[in-house]
């Protein structure tokens, strides 16, 4: 079992059955005993959020806030969907009052996010997507947390609002899916960057040009499970466990050993989510 710096555990769930995820888990916590036992970083997988109240239902799924695994980390976050679009103010205090009832549970979230402008789907204007990306920026930075950031087809507007908030928390760049221009331009804010199943794909050349350059300790690897599952099974619904075949590619792409990869990007995801 592998890191997996972003995985939709109930969307895998959903897609693949509540026993599929039952076996994953208790897959992914035998292999973090063993890698304890063997001196190895253990495992991590990341769990991240997308709507205001999604929250109490992942952490019903997952075991609850005193139940978590060791290597499971949960994010709470806002994607740039049409409903929370139509009011960010709304969306941003519903996701705080989340995170502060969890809290009380006993939760400690790894992150913020997912969160970011969305040109792609376009939900919204684009004023209401910062609005609600950079209301998510200052409360990363308010809690002390780091950001995960989605960000399509929207790589100026996304470097703009990281240019102009400074360094006030890590960030993430998650499933990055532009070039090594814009690669560059998150690596010199600071962020560091999280490569997908897309990074397979025929035409994602430069996607691979971008992760020769991402320095060893800015990198990550997941899956976005259940999509961006990576060839030769694109299409079909994803787990943490398709990882595997990113890591095999990305050690090939930046001539390292594999199992040195997953040292790497394990110390990393844990460095950053805690």
């Amino acid at each position: 079992m592998l890191t997996d710096s972003h995985a939709h555990l109930s969307s895998v769930a959903e897609e693949l059955g509540v026993e599929s995820l039952e076996s994953l888990l208790a897959d992914y916590a035998e292999d973090a005993r063993r890698a304890e036992e063997e001196g190895r970083t253990p495992p991590l997988l990341l769990d991240p959020g997308t709507e205001p109240d999604d929250l109490r239902p992942r952490l019903a799924l997952l075991g609850g806030a005193a139940g978590l695994p060791s290597f499971l980390r949960l994010a709470a976050g806002v994607w740039p969907s049409a409903s929370s679009l139509a009011d960010p103010a709304a969306s941003l205090a519903d996701l705080e009052a989340a995170i502060a009832e969890a809290g009380a549970a006993g939760l400690r979230l790894a992150a913020i996010g997912e969160g970011g402008p969305d040109y792609h789907h376009m939900e919204a204007p684009r004023e209401r997507q910062l609005e609600l990306f950079e209301g998510q920026l200052a409360l990363a930075a308010r809690l002390g947390l780091p950001m995960i950031v989605h960000s399509r087809d929207a790589a100026a507007d996304t470097i703009g609002c990281l240019r102009s908030r400074g360094p006030s928390t890590p960030v993430l760049i998650h499933c990055f899916g532009y070039g090594p221009e814009e690669a560059r331009a998150f690596l010199e804010l600071g962020c560091l960057i999280s490569f997908a199943g897309n990074l397979s794909y025929k035409k994602s050349e430069a996607l691979r040009e971008a992760c020769r350059l991402v320095p060893a300790d800015r990198l990550l690897l997941e899956t976005d499970a259940p999509y961006m599952n990576p060839m030769p099974f694109r299409g079909r619904p994803s787990s943490p466990r398709d990882v595997g075949r990113s890591y095999a590619l990305a050690a090939q792409i930046r001539g390292v050993e594999e199992a040195d990869l997953a040292e790497t990007v394990s110390r990393n995801a844990r460095a950053l989510f805690g």
